[in-house]
């Protein structure tokens, strides 16, 4: 079984924080894996914009792993603004959780805690693949924009009020998905590193996240296959020419950073 959750969201209300390229990021990774991966248009569940909240996001995240069995393919992309929050468990040294912003960000309630993707993920059974792409702010501390001919950039990063961040505390110095610590069946793809923000651009004439746009692309030139780590090394020239500071991350098992990407562990390796 092969199911997708597709998540991409502009429009912000009342943030004044609005992105233009998620959209076109959900339209792009859906068109990748219908036409490489063996994917139906039933197997993929797309929620953007105003439809993207807290309570709907996390419904379909159930739903992505409900009666998942060992050698089904799960795959789970945001596109969007990430942030971080005062941590009410204790288990954050730094006091905040990061987090994945629905359309409905209130800053009190409604968000996507890394622990609750911690939650949800790590209620697979063994041997079930899930690949997770973040396209949102790992939230570098100054939120500074590089200066590139090419793109019209913005930061896609939320910073919270004032209120709600620890006195002395300086944001940025985790990432969105410091809590998700991919299994031996898991790959986890990140924009960017923990002090580094995700690019929102104008790349050949089209929004899109930088990273979602150059994976993609990559993709694509490789007809589809590509091991995870050369698709990681190419990734990362890409961007640097292009102007980016961003550096992408794969978090995986080394058996599957030698695989090609979507493989689910039984295929060759290099």
């Amino acid at each position: 079984m092969k199911k997708a959750l597709l998540i991409g969201i502009n429009n912000y209300p009342g943030q004044s924080s609005d992105l233009m390229g998620c959209l076109n990021d959900v339209e792009n990774m859906q068109n990748l894996l219908t036409h490489f991966f063996g994917f139906s248009q039933y197997d993929i569940v797309v929620i953007t914009d105003r439809e993207a909240t807290t309570f709907n996001i996390l419904r379909a995240l159930e739903m992505l792993v409900y009666k998942a069995q060992p050698g089904d393919l799960l795959v789970f992309h945001f596109s969007g603004h990430g942030s971080q929050v005062i941590d009410t468990s204790g288990d954050e040294k730094d006091k905040l959780d990061e987090i994945l912003c629905p359309v409905d960000l209130d800053w009190r309630s409604n968000f996507i805690r890394d622990d609750d993707l911690a939650g949800i993920f790590g209620s697979l059974a063994p041997g079930v693949h899930l690949e997770v792409f973040l396209d949102c702010c790992h939230s570098g501390t100054g939120l500074r924009l590089v200066p590139n001919p090419t793109a019209a950039l913005r930061s896609r990063f939320l910073p919270p009020p004032a209120e709600l961040v620890p006195v002395g505390h300086k944001l940025g110095l985790n990432g969105c998905s410091r809590r998700l610590r991919p299994n031996k069946a898991q790959v986890l793809w990140a924009a960017c590193r923990a002090n580094q923000y995700a690019a929102d651009a104008l790349l050949d004439g089209r929004y899109g996240g930088a990273f979602t746009t150059l994976l993609c692309d990559r993709i694509r030139q490789a007809g589809g296959s590509i091991y995870r780590k050369d698709l990681l090394k190419e990734m990362r020239a890409d961007l640097k020419k292009s102007g980016f500071i961003q550096v992408p991350q794969l978090e995986t098992s080394r058996k599957l950073k030698r695989m090609p990407l979507l493989a689910v562990g039984n295929g060759k390796s290099k």
